[in-house]
């Protein structure tokens, strides 16, 4: 991955959630700032006064700051020295540590405030981070590797020391990245959550303030647990109504305080990739209620008409990542990091495997737009690959084409069955053909009467599925089966009619009687009602 320089060393300042724990022992502190006021600005050691040089590596000492945190210097757990100040949040201070055994060791020591450390609950957030964090062991996780109290009574965390950059300040330094830079970045996010989510933890505040870029090669870690919710664990925290998470990157029903599980996390890293790709947030907006509102009754404007270059297929993705209900995004983190695989050049040819960004295993949300997904089964081809990604940018290119043609088709075919049938049961009724003005009459009530259900359907088809490419694709293919249908048959029963009338009724004419049209309408109807019904309920099959 291009240039991700390092910036900054720091590990997490996010929020955090209580848990019921126990107190932490206190451990004793002793203070080497008093004794040794001399600091080496190359290491961080700390020497007597009289020093001039630093014995490691001989760098000339200075004296250490007169405004110098008080903390600087000292022991924690006669384990850890405090070297310098690293980063600030509103949960406490982050510093660097040295072991003063293991010389080489260096640490990140994350501290609480002083006021905060005096709450509960806000202790209790800040052991639930370090105990999400230390039951994973993976590459992308931050490591935790102890936890204890002050001398004056504040917890902290002694974690893995990262050198490199938040990915939030990444993003606001560059705006958006190349689609492989981002996809390979979220992908290892992906992996990340895949190991919390397999060890039964919800994160719910995944954020790119919360993905850091560390080394030179900008491997990616997941940060700030504080919030995380352990599956199958009632501990009083996670309640319904509660709304936790950053507004800008929550899920829907996170946002309206409902339970969450793991597709909150899924949801998040979508809106992750969609400010990486694009280089804006979801929802733009300084009032946290208004984003809120937002994520809940508005869709996300497309990703490629903020930035032409994102491919069609990849849109797709974060879209369905993004989708409001639940079951209509991926099943899993490990799925959402198979469709990446093809869009991550830098991952190499083993990586790509079968893209299932279309298609959802069992248990996913069902086969939301199952024909553009056909071409996109084991392709381990690279050749055979391209051809996929090229249909599905192709059925994504064609969706929004194909739901205002079939829209309009049907409700041509609508009107013309209806003026039809009214033409039909006057001719029952009367026994005599229309007038010139009764044709026009007919013409206008039958117009008139379609008006109402076709703004509304048009009316819904904007605002509910016209801005979203995975809506549009299903929404396309479930109108154009039921139009297609329908219309077939309508011309089935037509064909049945003439039989009737020419062999079994010997109508040498041929020429139906009125009533017939009333018959081929019903069976049109009827059809056209299974078919949509039925493929709403292939979409929302489990």
């Amino acid at each position: 991955m291009s240039d991700l320089r390092p910036a900054s060393s720091s590990i997490s300042e996010g929020s955090a959630r209580p848990v019921s724990v126990p107190s932490l022992p206190r451990a004793p502190q002793s203070s080497l700032a008093a004794v040794n006021p001399r600091v080496c600005p190359a290491c961080g050691a700390r020497y007597p006064a009289d020093f001039r040089v630093c014995p490691r590596d001989a760098t000339p000492l200075e004296d250490a700051p007169s405004d110098e945190d008080p903390l600087v210097g000292q022991l924690l757990d006669g384990n850890y020295e405090v070297v310098r100040v690293i980063g600030e949040g509103g949960m406490g201070r982050v510093y660097e540590a040295r072991h003063t055994r293991l010389q080489t060791k260096r640490f990140a020591v994350k501290l609480l405030h002083h006021e905060l450390a005096r709450e509960p609950e806000v202790v209790t957030r800040f052991q639930r981070e370090a105990e999400a964090a230390s039951v994973l062991t993976h590459p992308n996780v931050v490591g935790v590797y102890d936890v204890n109290t002050s001398a004056d009574g504040r917890p902290y965390i002694v974690a893995e020391l990262l050198e490199g950059e938040e990915l939030g300040k990444y993003l606001d330094r560059l705006g958006k990245l190349p689609v492989i830079e981002a996809v390979h970045v979220v992908r290892q996010v992906c992996h990340a959550l895949a190991a919390a989510h397999a060890a039964g933890i919800v994160h719910r505040d995944v954020k790119p303030e919360n993905v850091f870029l560390a080394g030179p090669n900008a491997t990616v870690k997941v940060l700030d647990f504080g919030i995380s919710k352990v599956s199958e664990v009632s501990d009083g925290l996670t309640k319904t109504g509660a709304v936790m998470g950053t507004p800008d990157y929550t899920a829907p029903e996170q946002a309206r305080g409902d339970r969450v599980d793991a597709r909150a996390d899924i949801y998040a890293v979508g809106a992750i990739l969609y400010r990486a790709l694009t280089g804006r947030k979801p929802f733009n907006g300084n009032d946290p209620m208004a984003i809120l509102t937002a994520v809940l009754t508005q869709e996300p404007e497309r990703p490629s008409t903020l930035e032409p270059s994102i491919p069609l297929a990849l849109e797709l993705i974060v879209q369905r990542t993004m989708a409001k209900a639940p079951k209509e995004r991926f099943a899993s983190m490990e799925l959402l990091e198979q469709a990446l695989a093809p869009f991550d050049a830098v991952a190499g040819p083993e990586s790509a495997v079968s893209p299932v960004f279309v298609v959802p295993a069992s248990g996913s949300g069902g086969t939301l737009f199952e024909e553009a997904a056909r071409t996109l089964l084991a392709t381990p081809e690279p050749g055979s690959m391209q051809e996929a990604l090229e249909e599905t940018s192709r059925s994504v290119r064609l969706a929004r084409p194909s739901l205002v043609f079939f829209t309009s088709l049907g409700l041509f075919w609508g009107f013309v069955n209806l003026v039809v049938i009214a033409a039909g049961l006057v001719r029952l009724v009367r026994g005599t053909d229309l007038s010139t003005a009764e044709v026009m009459l007919s013409l206008i009530g039958v117009f008139a009467t379609l008006a109402t259900p076709a703004l509304l359907w048009i009316r819904h088809v904007r605002r509910e599925v016209w801005p979203s490419t995975p809506r549009s694709l299903e929404m396309s293919l479930r109108l154009r089966r039921s139009v297609l249908y329908s219309a077939a048959s309508y011309g089935l029963a037509a064909v049945l009619v003439q039989l009737f009338e020419g062999v079994v009724g010997r109508n040498g004419l041929g020429i139906a009687r009125p009533g017939w049209s009333l018959f081929a309408f019903g069976v049109a109807l009827i059809v056209g009602m299974l078919t949509w019904l039925a493929s709403r309920s292939r979409a929302r099959q489990p």
